[in-house]
């Protein structure tokens, strides 16, 4: 039987302020800049306060076919967008040729070569080009309560655009342009955790959005994989004390899916990949519990 294999695809970077990503100790900052360069990938600017990270997208080869886990964000971010405050504090920077779509190109694959597109959340820079799956035969699976949250909250033929500019209850990370070709019938939605094929499990892990999942690999060479989304935003918020960020939803839910997560790693020996970051961590024997070890462009 063919392997599992994962390639990694960078689709330009993102920038924020850093202490919304790791809001949970007022020293953050500080170790963070004192661990720069080793701890956490992302880069600081020459204040060492805004923050400049990757955005991913996962193509997965399966025995059984060719899955994609998210989308990057679109080109028309910044004027899907409808209050001006969210695209100049998270502006967007993608290369000429670091778009999603470039991406594919340059991998000569098109949407319809997918079998499934797994969408771990709805936020823009996650589902910014779902739309170009919609009228593909691909599955889109998206998890029940995520797709009901997007709907509720900026779905209706009123939007409230301007309930938070930024924050826990902020409708600004989600654009109706990304998930409303999904309604509506065209979500393949799950809940829980579940094995979409053998080796693949999507995982549930409330708290960052309604319905946040990460992707569960098992693979040959490198083993369990998790890529876990915004459900870990980066390696920063990881270790003994999960250190939380302002963009959860849900804090405590978060919490639990921290735990959770702690525990995969602990039973099933597993990497965990951030959203965000240029680092992953892995299992070790050390005080910690872990390392941090650069992301490569393929695992298998």
């Amino acid at each position: 039987m063919a392997k599992i294999s994962i390639r990694v695809v960078e689709c330009g970077h993102t920038s924020l302020d850093f202490q919304l990503v790791a809001s949970g100790h007022p020293k953050q900052l500080e170790v963070y800049n004192r661990h720069k360069g080793h701890h956490c990938g992302a880069s600081l600017d020459s204040e060492g306060r805004i923050i400049t990270h990757p955005i991913y997208t996962f193509i997965i080869e399966h025995p059984d076919g060719l899955l994609l886990i998210d989308t990057g964000m679109s080109a028309t971010t910044r004027s899907d967008w409808k209050h001006a405050f969210y695209p100049n504090a998270m502006p967007y920077h993608p290369e000429a040729d670091e778009l999603f779509v470039d991406r594919l190109d340059q991998l000569n694959l098109k949407p319809h070569d997918f079998k499934d597109l797994i969408l771990t959340h709805l936020h823009t820079d996650h589902a910014g080009n779902t739309s170009l799956f919609a009228k593909t035969p691909a599955r889109i699976i998206v998890h029940q309560d995520e797709l009901r949250g997007a709907v509720e909250v900026k779905g209706g033929m009123l939007r409230d655009d301007n309930i938070t500019l930024w924050g826990l209850t902020s409708p600004q990370g989600f654009t109706r342009r990304d998930f409303g070709c999904l309604l509506p019938d065209r979500a393949t939605l799950v809940f829980g955790d579940q094995q979409i094929y053998p080796g693949i499990w999507t995982v549930s892990f409330p708290g960052h959005t309604w319905g946040t999942m990460g992707v569960a690999v098992k693979l040959e060479n490198t083993g369990w994989m998790l890529l876990a989304s915004d459900h870990i935003y980066m390696t920063h918020n990881w270790g003994k004390v999960f250190v939380p960020s302002i963009l959860n939803h849900d804090p405590t839910k978060w919490a639990h899916s921290a735990v959770k997560t702690r525990r995969l790693m602990q039973q099933y020996n597993m990497r965990i990949f951030p959203g965000h970051d240029d680092k992953i961590i892995v299992p070790s024997d050390n005080e910690d519990g872990f390392v941090l070890e650069p992301v490569r462009a393929f695992y298998d």
